[in-house]
């Protein structure tokens, strides 16, 4: 399979009613009455596509190299024009490396640590976004339990952090503590200013797509963006 399934999300709230987002109603939110548990007040649902990364990555690297196309991984370029003129157009998915490739200084790294553990019989998804940031999403074979968001570019597994992650979750949850699996660290390519998703041009003339600056919901963004790209790079090479 591809790793991709609904799931319920719920969204709680720490401090008070929570404000249910105005794109959530269309897509059949409700609030939440009386399934909220003893560390929150209030909260909201909404079914929502979940990627098992484990899963989806691979499903997504092999049905690109399906359609002809090929990942080389260990190469690094100091500016776009570097990129193979073979390539008549270039998409710039960077992330956070786009920071020091194009010079954005509205990038800055949000830094996230999870613990992945045993999977557990949760039968939705959960966050809180209110400090402490805790959330929980099963998968297929585990489950991640959330989690940290600092300005940082430190990779740097924090075992502490680990500890008051795992403690958090299951506090809410009301389990004892799982087995720490393995953890995880990475760096969020927030932008100030919002996602840039636009055509450009290299310096020698070939077409510059950027899509980069999603930070935490490059998943989430990742199929409407990709139609974008899609189009753009249509209409760019006169299709």
């Amino acid at each position: 399979g591809s790793g991709v399934s609904i799931i319920e999300l719920r969204t709680f709230s720490r401090a008070g009613e929570i404000e249910i987002p105005e794109w959530a109603p269309p897509l059949g939110a409700r609030r939440l009455r009386s399934e909220i548990p003893a560390a929150f007040v209030s909260g909201f649902r909404l079914n929502v596509p979940l990627m098992d990364t484990t899963i989806y990555l691979d499903y997504l690297a092999q049905r690109f190299a399906n359609a002809g196309g090929e990942i080389h991984s260990n190469r690094c370029v100091a500016k776009l024009e570097d990129v193979n003129p073979a390539f008549d157009l270039v998409i710039n998915c960077t992330g956070i490396g786009a920071r020091a490739l194009v010079q954005d200084s509205d990038l800055e790294p949000h830094r996230g640590q999870i613990a992945i553990v045993p999977r557990i019989d949760l039968p939705y998804a959960m966050v809180c976004n209110d400090s402490p940031l805790m959330y929980a999403i099963p998968r297929t074979k585990d489950c991640v339990f959330g989690g940290t968001n600092q300005l940082s570019d430190d990779c740097t597994v924090d075992p502490l952090a680990t500890a008051r992650i795992v403690a958090e979750c299951s506090r809410v949850l009301e389990i004892k503590k799982l087995d720490v699996l393995g953890e995880r660290v990475g760096l969020r390519p927030f932008r100030r200013s919002g996602v840039r998703l636009e055509r450009a041009q290299l310096c020698d003339g070939r077409p510059l797509i950027h899509d980069y600056g999603h930070g935490g919901s490059g998943f989430t963004f990742s199929w409407g963006c990709s139609e974008a790209v899609a189009a753009i790079a249509a209409a760019a090479m006169g299709k």
